[in-house]
């Protein structure tokens, strides 16, 4: 005889309220079995939904942000980082600027100083944020007036190549 043949006569020997006990205690037995199985991913999805809401904030903050950021574009963006050797190019920005430039001289592979004089404040000022678009960091800067009457202001500055 086989198992099953077993069972079925062993369960049709038992009394009806015995056969009651086992079939509840059977469903109760199956139940917890899809419970215990469907439990890790009930646990799962509610997970990915909390961190599905995070990131639908973090989006909702961004999008108010755009109007932020747009407004702190510092207008490099519009200007091109000009090709050649960045000694060259500071000379070129330099001269743009209609400033005189005094001394150049590169410290190390990505280091350059620089004297320039000029009749405007704002000058130096505009060539420092040219600098800046062309791709040089301002390590130091000092403007002091000068005693000259070709020129009214001097500067000595040092950049270096942002690589």
């Amino acid at each position: 005889m086989n198992l099953s043949s077993n069972l079925v006569s062993w369960f049709s020997g038992l009394q009806p309220r015995e056969r009651l006990i086992i079939k509840l205690g059977a469903g109760l037995v199956v139940v917890a079995a899809i419970y215990m199985a469907l439990l890790p991913a009930v646990g799962k999805n509610a997970e990915l939904e909390q961190r599905y809401q995070r990131l639908n904030d973090d989006m909702q903050w961004l999008r108010q942000q755009a109007e932020v950021v747009a407004r702190l574009d510092s207008n490099c963006g519009r200007q091109v980082i000009q090709s050649g050797k960045k000694k060259a190019v500071i000379t070129r920005v330099v001269r743009r600027n209609q400033l005189k430039l005094l001394n150049l001289e590169q410290g190390n592979a990505s280091s350059y100083s620089l004297s320039v004089s000029g009749s405007s404040a704002n000058r130096l000022l505009t060539l420092i944020h040219q600098l800046t678009c062309q791709g040089l960091t301002l390590e130091t800067l000092a403007i002091k007036s000068s005693a000259s009457a070709a020129a009214s202001y001097a500067a000595n500055i040092e950049v270096s190549d942002v690589k």
